[in-house]
């Protein structure tokens, strides 16, 4: 049967009317967070030519102070480095994302964030640590103890996981290349008001897997051709999925609900599915003991274009 199982779930009725309004008013704060950042200070080098440029992008970050750029140049590449930022209001931007690799070698996260106001932009990040158990090496490794970090324009590929949020809120992913990671986009715990904007998330074993998290917004994303499921929603809540398309997965999307915990007053808004029969809602798949459905109640009849500045 074509793209699995058809999705069957059952839900609360009165879900179906509740609106978030803070949450939009928040996503339209969010939806350009490089209007309140404040990069006023040095730009540091790393790569190139220059005479007192780096050679690793670590002692860049080491010896930049707050609201400084680290620019890193695409000739010296790849960079064979597991980075961390502990500096709030750094912004590490690479020369070329399809040029300016970091690679973590196999060993553990390539990139861990651990300070606010980080935005990564312009790299192609791989080779994170391997699947291991309780181990969750990530290309992007965005902590419970950062806040408001943007990652941009990248190209993240290869890695146990792409990307992970681990209970950081405010994090925005946008116009990203994420492909070929076991989870394309991990977000976990108590990450809160996180947008996932304008990615090509594709040919992961899960696009997108979200849990125990809340006032997720994921919109404007092409989800195609992963094995698994294009996005899973664990004990998730006040979730917003909208005007994305969903082409070629295995299942499309799943929620599910366990323990104390519930998987409740989600919104599925004019998503495009290539398995949507044309006419009525598109069912959303859950476990059937959860007293909820979820519907896309007016699915897109045509996929989105979605524009990836890569």
């Amino acid at each position: 049967m074509k793209n699995g199982v058809t999705c069957i779930i059952i839900f609360l009725f009165f879900g179906l009317v509740f609106t978030p309004t803070v949450r939009t008013s928040r996503l339209e704060v969010l939806s350009d967070p490089m209007l309140f950042r404040n990069y006023d200070g040095t730009t540091l080098y790393v790569g190139g030519s220059g005479p007192e440029n780096y050679s690793r992008i670590q002692d860049a970050i080491d010896n930049a102070s707050i609201g400084d750029t680290i620019f890193v140049y695409s000739r010296s590449s790849p960079y064979y480095e597991n980075i961390i930022i502990t500096k709030n209001n750094i912004k590490l931007v690479g020369e070329d994302n399809y040029d300016t690799i970091v690679d973590g070698n196999g060993i553990g996260h390539v990139i861990e964030i651990n300070a606010d106001n980080v935005t990564l932009e312009g790299f192609t990040v791989r080779h994170s640590g391997p699947i291991e158990e309780f181990k969750f090496d990530a290309g992007v490794h965005i902590t419970y103890m950062s806040d408001s970090v943007v990652i941009t324009d990248n190209i993240i590929v290869n890695n146990q996981h792409g990307i992970f949020i681990d209970g950081s809120p405010n994090s925005t992913i946008s116009k990203n290349i994420i492909s070929n990671n076991i989870e394309g986009v991990i977000i976990y715990g108590d990450a809160r008001y996180n947008i996932i904007s304008e990615n090509k998330i594709e040919n992961n074993s899960n696009g997108i897997h979200e849990a125990f998290t809340r006032y997720s917004t994921i919109i404007g994303n092409n989800i195609a051709n992963n094995s698994g499921v294009g996005i899973i929603c664990l004990c998730t809540t006040f979730h917003i999925t909208k005007e994305n398309n969903f082409i070629t997965n295995s299942c499309h999307a799943y929620f599910d609900g366990r323990f104390k915990y519930f998987s409740e007053r989600n919104q599925w808004i004019r998503n495009y599915w290539d398995t949507w029969i044309g006419f009525g809602p598109k069912l959303i798949k859950g476990r059937v003991y959860i007293p909820w459905i979820n519907f896309d109640w007016f699915p897109a009849y045509k996929p989105y274009i979605i524009p990836i500045y890569n």
